[in-house]
């Protein structure tokens, strides 16, 4: 029964690497994207100032990210 039990905490473990992983993304740093005004970033502020060149729901809490000005 323990072998049972660690053998299922192990899989639980790798599959949660496993999807940690495929979570990662990139930021879009083409100079076409340079000359917008707005970029993206969740209002929860769950990554810090993290911002995106597209719109989208936040990786972390999945909330919808909101515009806001692109410093100059």
């Amino acid at each position: 029964m323990k072998n049972v039990i660690m053998m299922a905490g192990l899989m639980l473990g790798t599959y949660g690497l496993m999807a940690q992983e495929k979570q990662e993304h990139k930021h879009d740093t083409s100079k076409a994207g340079a000359d917008k005004k707005e970029v993206y970033q969740c209002p929860m502020k769950c990554e810090g100032n993290k911002t995106y060149a597209k719109k989208g729901k936040c990786p972390a809490c999945t909330m919808e990210m909101k515009a806001v000005k692109k410093a100059a």
